[in-house]
C-alpha cells in the first residue's frame, strides 16, 4: 500500500492519533487519523491540521506479459472489493487549528489521544484538546473549540524534544536549545504545573520516557551523549554516556524489550544500546547512512524492527537478522554503502525526510512527513 499527500506548508512533526475503529487492523481499506503542524513563511499562517486519510487501499502492479500474476492480482483486487471496496479514491477530511509559530514538534498523549502538545518555533508549548476538531470528522457541524489548554513560556529557547510518559497518565517533558529540560506534572482543572528541573548545557533534541519506570526519562543533546535522569533527583543526569561523535538528534525506547534504546546522530550512524550495559560499545551500530538521522521509531508490537529515517530516505530495519559482528560491538556497514542485512525495506522519493511513525493499530503502517509531503505506506515485505 502507497499513498501520497502534499500539504499548502511542509510539516516538520506529525503524530498518529489513536482512533477507536480497533486494534490489529489488516483489512483494506484502511483509515488514519493523524495531527501535524506546520512550517509556514510567516508565524501567522501556521496551523495545527487534524486530517483523517480513509478509503486507502493496497496498491496492485500489473506486469505485462505475467498473465499469471495479473490474476492473482485481479483476484486479491475482488476480495478486497468484496471486504470494502477498493475502486474509490482516498479521501482526505482535515480541519485546521490556528498556531502562532512554526510547529517544531507534536506529539499526542497515549492514554487521550484527544490531548495534543505542540512545541512552536516561538519557544512556547502549548497543550491542545482536540475532541470537538476530532468529532467534526465524523459529524460536520460540530462546534470547534481553537483554544488551547495550557500555553507555556518558560522556555528560554525554542525547542523540539517532548514526549508523554506512557507509565503515569498526563506527565510530561519538554526540552529546549538552551539545554533545559521542563517537567510538567497534572494537576486538578485539567492543567500543568511546569518547573525546569535541569539544564545539559547544550540542545536538548530528543526525549523519551521510560515504558516501565514512572520516574525516568532519557535525552539525546547536541553534546554527543545520551542521558538517562530520575525526576526524583534534580540538577543532573543519573547517567551519561557518549554514545556518538555528533549531535544526538533522536532516540528511540523499545517498549517490548524495555531494555534497548535507539539513537541517531547528525553524521549518519544509529545505535542500539543495552541499558543494562550502559556506558560499554552499542549492541549494533548501522554507519550505511551518508545524511543525518532524523526519525527512529521502534515498531510497537515486533521487538526487533525499528523504522529510521535520514534526508534521502526511510528503512525499516528487523535487527533479529544475525551478522558477524565486528570488534568493538559495531554492526551494520563501514559508511561506503555497504547494505547490511539487517536492512528490510526502503523507501525513497521524498525530499528532506523529518519524521516517521508506525501505526499502533494497523500493523506495519508507516506515515513519514518530508519537505515534499506526507507518505503513507506498508511495505511490500511486511
Amino acid at each position: 500500500m502507497y499513498h501520497a499527500l502534499k500539504p499548502e506548508w511542509p510539516c516538520l512533526s506529525f503524530d498518529i492519533v489513536r482512533d477507536d475503529r480497533g486494534e490489529n487492523r489488516t483489512r483494506f481499506p484502511h483509515t488514519v487519523l493523524a495531527v501535524a503542524g506546520t512550517q509556514a513563511d510567516a508565524d501567522a499562517k501556521n496551523k495545527l491540521t487534524l486530517m483523517k486519510l480513509s478509503d486507502l487501499s493496497q496498491t496492485y502492479k500489473k506486469s505485462k506479459g505475467e498473465d499469471s500474476d495479473s490474476e492473482e492480482d485481479d483476484d486479491a483486487i475482488e476480495d478486497d472489493e468484496e471486504e470494502g471496496g477498493t475502486d474509490d479514491d482516498p479521501v482526505l477530511e482535515h480541519v485546521n487549528i490556528p498556531h502562532f509559530g512554526g510547529v517544531n514538534r507534536v506529539r499526542t498523549m497515549p492514554q487521550q489521544a484527544n490531548i495534543v502538545a505542540s512545541h512552536s518555533s516561538t519557544g512556547h508549548v502549548h497543550i491542545w484538546d482536540i475532541k470537538t476538531h476530532m468529532d467534526s470528522l465524523e459529524r460536520p457541524g460540530v462546534a470547534l473549540n481553537n483554544r488551547a489548554v495550557q500555553s507555556y513560556g518558560g522556555h528560554k529557547e525554542e525547542g523540539y524534544a517532548m514526549d508523554w510518559s506512557p507509565k503515569s497518565v498526563g506527565h510530561f517533558a519538554t526540552g529546549d536549545c538552551s539545554g533545559g529540560i521542563h517537567l510538567w506534572q497534572p494537576k486538578e482543572g485539567g492543567r500543568w504545573d511546569v518547573v525546569e528541573g535541569w539544564n545539559a548545557g547544550v540542545s536538548v533534541e530528543d526525549i523519551q520516557w521510560s515504558p516501565t519506570e514512572a520516574t525516568v526519562f532519557a535525552t539525546g543533546d547536541c553534546g554527543k551523549n545520551v542521558s538517562i535522569y530520575d525526576t526524583r533527583k534534580k540538577g543532573k543526569p543519573m547517567l551519561q554516556h557518549q554514545a556518538h561523535n555528533a549531535d544526538v538528534n533522536v532516540i528511540s525506547w523499545n517498549k517490548n524489550v524495555t531494555n534497548l534504546l535507539a539513537s541517531g546522530s547528525d553524521d549518519g550512524v544509529f545505535s542500539v544500546w543495552d541499558l543494562r550495559a550502559w556506558g560499554k560499545a552499542p549492541l549494533a551500530r548501522f554507519t550505511t547512512h551518508n545524511t543525518p538521522i532524523t526519525s527512529l521509531e521502534w515498531h510497537p508490537t515486533d521487538e526487533s524492527m525499528i523504522v529510521v529515517s535520514d534526508e534521502e530516505a526511510v528503512f525499516v530495519y528487523d535487527l533479529s537478522v544475525e551478522e558477524e559482528v565486528t570488534q568493538g560491538g559495531a554492526a551494520g556497514g563501514n559508511g561506503n554503502g555497504d547494505i547490511p542485512p539487517q536492512l528490510l525495506f526502503m523507501h525513497c522519493g521524498s525530499q528532506s525526510n523529518k519524521e516517521a511513525h508506525w501505526h499502533p493499530q494497523i500493523p506495519s503502517l508507516v506515515m513519514t512527513t518530508a519537505l515534499t509531503g506526507f507518505n503513507v505506506f506498508i511495505p511490500s515485505n511486511l
